[in-house]
């Protein structure tokens, strides 16, 4: 069935309904659920993005991170869902992700909770309570290399295992790698291996490397701890 994107509000909304507006929202958006999903060119993680808007209506997002917003056929503007609370609205988005996931026939894996946690069915929090390694989406320079740390990158995010690391260099899979993080202007020194790599960019998925960190010291994971607060 072909979905009809209102051109004003890119939501959904039935022709009786009356049409919200632009959905223009009071405050930035806040990250909520996400999930990593495979996908015949790797692992790519969908999120969803929530937040108020001027009309007093919440509004949600889906991006494919690190930053690449879920468009309306033809690009006229980025799907959004709305709704009357937070949990609905991000319920909408969701429901969204997981038809787009089963009609391309691609997996999700280590689903991360609900941005209002206090709403969570007893399902979602047992599988909130699986995920040992939530992504943090922010981006800090950092170099690696086989040998130094000498070819420049930036991380698309970050978890107490491992990072995302945006590049046009990526190397192969299980190549042990040095990195030099750039945290707060406190130069950190890591090892990891690559778990997957995206060469090229394409619609979406930005090109770099995953890489598995060995033996993080405490400091990284308390800074990345501090990240989701």
């Amino acid at each position: 069935m072909l979905i009809k994107w209102c051109r004003v509000c890119c939501t959904t909304h039935d022709n009786g309904t009356r049409c919200p507006g632009e959905l223009t929202t009071e405050k930035p958006e806040r990250h909520g659920w996400r999930v990593n999903v495979e996908t015949p060119q790797g692992i790519e993680a969908y999120g969803v993005l929530v937040a108020k808007t001027e009309c007093g209506v919440w509004r949600s997002r889906i991006m494919t991170y690190p930053n690449v917003l879920w468009a309306v056929p033809g690009g006229k503007g980025t799907i959004k869902f709305a709704a009357d609370s937070p949990v609905e609205v991000e319920r909408k988005a969701i429901e969204f992700i997981r038809a787009h996931c089963r009609k391309h026939g691609l997996t999700l894996r280590n689903e991360v909770a609900l941005s209002t946690p206090g709403k969570l069915t007893d399902d979602e929090a047992n599988r909130a309570r699986t995920v040992t390694a939530t992504r943090v989406i922010r981006f800090l320079p950092i170099r690696f290399g086989v040998v130094n740390p000498s070819e420049v990158g930036g991380t698309g995010n970050l978890s107490e295992t491992g990072l995302f690391v945006i590049t046009n260099h990526p190397l192969e899979v299980n190549t042990r790698l040095r990195l030099l993080l750039d945290l707060e202007n406190k130069p950190m020194t890591l090892t990891g291996d690559v778990r997957w790599m995206n060469p090229k960019s394409r619609v979406g998925r930005s090109p770099g490397m995953g890489v598995q960190l060995q033996a993080p010291p405490p400091r990284y994971a308390e800074y990345v701890k501090t990240l989701g607060d």
